[in-house]
């Protein structure tokens, strides 16, 4: 009888043991990031970018588009810049070169030509003010230093977790060799002191969905003699894997600088 009564008891003690907790899904945004760049497929975008000096009025720059991603970067980008009052304006981009439709091209282009061509070195990717979330580097540096982290609503279909943090523009220009500023310049001097604050809105399959960040730059492209510039860009990607193949256009559509028509005066 007490044999009896004590397994009772331990069976009685097992059943209300609550089960464990699940363990916590490990973050690794940096894997899913490199396999999207490897897939020969594509991203799309929106993006509006404030620029805002001291006592100025700010600027807003509104963009779109879709990223076309193989061989672990980004290897074509086709942009749509809209503009108010005025057709829109738009860039095919390549590694070497890019070609634009824009008010400027329009009024000098040669009779049947709708395009014009730049070419020269192009860096190509995701970009987010002076972040390049494209770089898996930079990612996870970025991650790393996460200050704080919630739920973040749902974007592009799926929820997301918002992470939050602070760097200097110095510590991503240590991970990422390719980051520049301006037209080619790395992040030296009163740039690398650069404070952003970011943040990261990640999918539950672990690719980014947002990303925000906002600065003080010491000047336009670094010069001392222009007063400092808040910049702020927020970027939404979506359809993550959508089948890409950017073109250029057909070569009788596009002119070369040298064929530019002169404006009469």
């Amino acid at each position: 009888m007490r044999l009896w009564a004590l397994a009772l008891t331990i069976t009685s003690v097992a059943v209300i043991v609550p089960p464990s907790a699940p363990a916590e899904i490990r973050l690794n945004p940096v894997a899913p990031l490199r396999r999207q760049l490897a897939s020969g497929n594509g991203v799309e975008f929106t993006s509006v970018t404030i620029s805002t000096s001291w006592d100025g009025e700010p600027l807003t720059f509104r963009r779109s588009g879709v990223h076309e991603l193989a061989g672990g970067e980004v290897i074509a980008s086709e942009i749509l810049d809209p503009k108010d009052g005025e057709d829109p304006e738009r860039f095919i981009v390549f590694p070497d070169r890019y070609y634009e439709q824009s008010s400027f091209w329009r009024e000098r282009l040669p009779e049947g030509k709708t395009w014009g061509v730049i070419t020269g070195k192009q860096s190509l990717a995701l970009t987010c003010g002076n972040i390049r979330v494209s770089d898996p580097a930079t990612l996870a540096v970025l991650l790393a230093g996460t200050r704080t982290k919630r739920p973040g609503g749902v974007y592009d279909g799926t929820p997301t977790t918002l992470h939050e943090g602070v760097i200097m523009l110095g510590e991503v220009a240590k991970v990422d060799p390719d980051l520049r500023i301006g037209a080619d310049r790395r992040p030296t001097g009163a740039y690398a002191q650069v404070r952003i604050n970011w943040k990261l809105w990640i999918g539950q399959d672990q690719l980014v969905r947002r990303c925000h960040s906002s600065s003080w730059q010491p000047g336009l492209l670094g010069s001392d003699e222009l007063d400092p510039i808040q910049l702020v860009d927020d970027v939404h990607l979506s359809r993550w894997g959508r089948a890409t193949d950017i073109r250029p256009p057909a070569a009788d559509q596009v002119a070369t600088s040298d064929e530019l028509v002169d404006i009469p005066e």
